[in-house]
C-alpha cells in the first residue's frame, strides 16, 4: 500500500473523530439549554397560576374605583 493512500486514510479517520467530538460538544451544549429552558418554562407556568386570580380582584377594584372617579368629579363640579 503507498504512503500516500495511508496518510489519506489516516486523515480520514482524524477528520471523522474530530468531527464526532464536535458534534458530541455541541449536543451536550444543546442539552443543558434545554434543560434550562424547561426550568423557565415551568417557572412561567407558575407566574400565570399565581397570577391568575388577580383578574377578578382588578375589576373589582376599578368597579370602585369608577364611583371615587365619579364622586370626586361631583366634589370639583359643586366648586
Amino acid at each position: 500500500m503507498p504512503v500516500a493512500a495511508i496518510f489519506t486514510i489516516v486523515g480520514a479517520g482524524l477528520t471523522v473523530l474530530v468531527l464526532a467530538a464536535y458534534l458530541i460538544s455541541i449536543a451536550l451544549v444543546l442539552r443543558r439549554v434545554d434543560a434550562r429552558l424547561r426550568a423557565v418554562t415551568t417557572g412561567l407556568h407558575v407566574v400565570a397560576d399565581k397570577t391568575e386570580p388577580v383578574g377578578s380582584i382588578i375589576g373589582e377594584i376599578n368597579s370602585d374605583l369608577a364611583g371615587v372617579n365619579d364622586a370626586l368629579r361631583a366634589v370639583l363640579g359643586r366648586r
